[in-house]
């Protein structure tokens, strides 16, 4: 298994981490300068703004501000020779989303980098392996499986959440994102602080899966996550 670390924007992250990680996983924010990290001769995935950024792209009305980020970060993905491009289905939050908007809008960028990613709550898109696979079906793109939000399709569902992973991972994701996790509804935690059992879940993923951690961005803290994963690994 190859691990990747996350960054927004932050060189020194990069910089500290090119000689541990495998790949780096970059966050494309619009109007952020990332140019300098052509120097670092390191795998990249991008990850599309979302949520936080004000991006829905289930909303008919933000047409123009979804594929503006889209395509920053498909300039960004050329610039560093990404071959993942990680973005989120959206939300249903008014009338104007909806499941066909955002599956319309996604097949229209026709990128064959893009990757979709599922979501975890009830009134999000892809939320359950059943809707993320007609959203790969119907657009032809690939899945990133975030298990941290499986935990949490798994509690809203009431269903054990290890057979929700393994659902998930039938549809034979491109990629993973994982972090620690509180079965209190608290997640993406260093894994220090999760209750979760690493080693399991990492055995039911394939050997070659590639994983980006998604836990603090402290590099500390970043630093000691890597070590953990990197040791159970060897235990599997």
């Amino acid at each position: 298994m190859k691990i990747g670390v996350k960054s927004y924007e932050y060189n020194k992250e990069l910089e500290y981490f090119k000689d541990k990680a495998d790949f780096f996983e970059i966050m494309a924010v619009e109007g952020k300068d990332y140019s300098s990290f052509k120097e670092f001769k390191m795998p990249f995935v991008i990850h599309c703004q979302h949520a936080v950024f004000g991006i829905n792209n289930s909303d008919k009305d933000l047409y123009q501000k979804n594929l503006s980020s889209f395509n920053y970060a498909r300039k960004i993905a050329d610039m560093l020779g990404a071959k993942k491009i990680i973005i989120h289905p959206g939300d249903i939050k008014n009338e104007a989303c909806s499941k066909e908007n955002s599956i319309s809008f996604i097949k229209s960028l026709k990128d064959k980098r893009i990757i979709i990613e599922n979501m975890p709550r009830e009134k999000s898109l892809c939320n359950t392996p059943e809707q993320l696979k007609e959203f790969a079906d119907k657009t032809g793109c690939g899945i990133c499986f975030d298990i941290n939000h499986a935990l949490y399709s798994a509690q809203n569902l009431k269903k054990d959440y290890k057979e929700v992973i393994k659902s998930f991972i039938k549809l034979k994701p491109g990629h993973f994102h994982l972090g620690g996790h509180k079965f209190i509804g608290v997640d993406h935690l260093c894994f220090a602080d999760s209750e979760l059992d690493l080693k399991e879940i990492l055995s039911f993923l394939p050997r070659d899966a590639e994983i980006t951690l998604e836990t603090s961005n402290e590099i500390e803290k970043t630093k000691e996550d890597l070590k953990i994963i990197k040791e159970v690994l060897k235990e599997i």
